[in-house]
């Protein structure tokens, strides 16, 4: 179901990374990885190629899944790219309090 005009599926996200930067060509799959908001403008999806690693933005859509924008919204908290449970140990090598309580101050 890709969509030449958006450049992208509206279900899974995803597009086909057809040149990379030296015009050779790639052949590989962009994965949706994340969702920014660029400059109070329009979100925008952040997208990986699976095979070469190259990274591009693609405009939300409005036709695009809904459900599958805030999967990979999401997906850092759900999967953070740091161990939780060495969270305070983090914390304390970069020297911060550790705790929330300075934050609300």
């Amino acid at each position: 179901m890709y969509d030449e005009s958006l450049g992208h599926c509206p279900e899974c996200l995803s597009s086909v990374h057809e040149t990379n930067d030296d015009g050779e060509e790639c052949g590989g799959i962009y994965e949706p990885i994340s969702v920014w908001i660029k400059d109070k403008g329009r979100p925008e999806i952040i997208c990986r190629c699976q095979f070469c690693g190259a990274l591009k933005t693609e405009l939300i859509d409005h036709d695009d899944n809904p459900v599958t924008i805030m999967s990979v919204a999401t997906k850092p908290l759900a999967n953070p790219p740091f161990p939780i449970e060495r969270l305070q140990e983090l914390t304390d090598l970069m020297g911060g309090q550790g705790d929330m309580s300075g934050y609300y101050r």
